[in-house]
């Protein structure tokens, strides 16, 4: 009993772990996942600087609670989160929260903390505005890093047009649930294309450009040579040659091929299996009658004999 209760104080004790550019912060029974987080939030840190120049003093805290409750109380002062939230960035205060138990998975947890990790540089970089467009789609692009689930949402997107114009996405997201997914998925989408453009190199340069101080899409012109209007014509363009495919798979017609094509090749699979089976039957037949013969032959010999 003293063992179970010393256990019990034990895995509620303060837990902490460091690294060059992190603190994490748990109790001591989310010892494992704490050490995970810190390496994931290393390898986003480097992921990271190969996009923006990553340069600023102290370290970032990120705080893993193990409860609801533990998550709400987390909070700083005067601040609350979403109760179906799983993480909350604050930027100024380079401080992170995360729930590590409850509804989230391990790998909900890890793209939780690239996106927050991503929106906490990405504001403490410049007082630059920032279009909200670019914040979640660079957020997006670290927290998903591609996946089929995404595709599908992105190929269904595509077909329905449904995608947003960005400057309804310049300074915030709509409220319906529905064109909050859309949005989400324009950004991150146009980022993608943005950056296939530019390239990992010109992204490096347009954020130096906006360090000293250039207008934010301003410095995209400077690097990409195009305005974002005309950014974005190229981006509907690609977006349309890329899921061209899909009305034509989609189609009733189509399907009707298909099932026409699989009705065919079933019957043929089926007709040469039997073929095959008719073949072998005669093949036995022929040799039993064989060895029937041969037995009938062995006899008369016998009886000559």
């Amino acid at each position: 009993m003293k063992l179970l209760l010393l256990l019990l104080i034990f895995a509620d004790s303060p837990f902490k772990v460091e690294s060059e550019h992190f603190v994490v912060e748990s109790s001591y029974e989310l010892k494992r996942l704490s050490h995970s987080v810190l390496e994931e939030a290393e390898k986003e840190y480097y992921e990271i600087s190969r996009m923006m120049p990553v340069s600023f003093e102290g370290r970032i805290t990120i705080r893993i609670a193990g409860s609801l409750t533990e998550y709400e109380r987390m909070q700083p002062e005067g601040s609350s989160a979403p109760t179906w939230s799983q993480g909350i960035a604050y930027p100024k205060k380079r401080l992170l929260i995360l729930r590590g138990s409850g509804i989230t998975s391990v790998d909900d947890i890890m793209k939780t903390l690239r996106h927050e990790l991503a929106h906490i540089f990405l504001h403490n970089y410049s007082s630059k505005e920032i279009p909200r467009w670019f914040s979640e789609g660079f957020s997006m692009y670290f927290e998903e890093r591609g996946g089929l689930t995404r595709g599908f949402k992105l190929m269904r997107q595509a077909f329905s047009n449904s995608y947003i114009d960005l400057d309804k996405l310049e300074d915030d997201f709509p409220e319906d649930p529905i064109d909050v997914q859309n949005a989400y998925l324009t950004s991150s989408e146009f980022f993608a294309y943005l950056l296939s453009v530019i390239k990992e190199e010109g992204l490096y340069k347009v954020f130096e450009y906006v360090k000293e101080g250039l207008d934010f899409k301003f410095a995209i012109y400077r690097v990409s040579g195009k305005s974002i209007t005309e950014l974005e014509k190229g981006f509907h363009k690609s977006v349309r040659f890329k899921y061209a495919w899909l009305p034509v798979i989609t189609s009733s017609s189509t399907l009707w091929i298909l099932l026409t094509t699989l009705f065919i090749y079933v019957f043929i699979v089926k007709k040469r299996r039997t073929s095959d089976r008719l073949k072998i039957m005669q093949l036995e037949e022929e040799e039993e009658l064989m060895q029937r013969f041969k037995k009938k032959s062995e006899d008369r010999g016998q009886y000559l004999n």
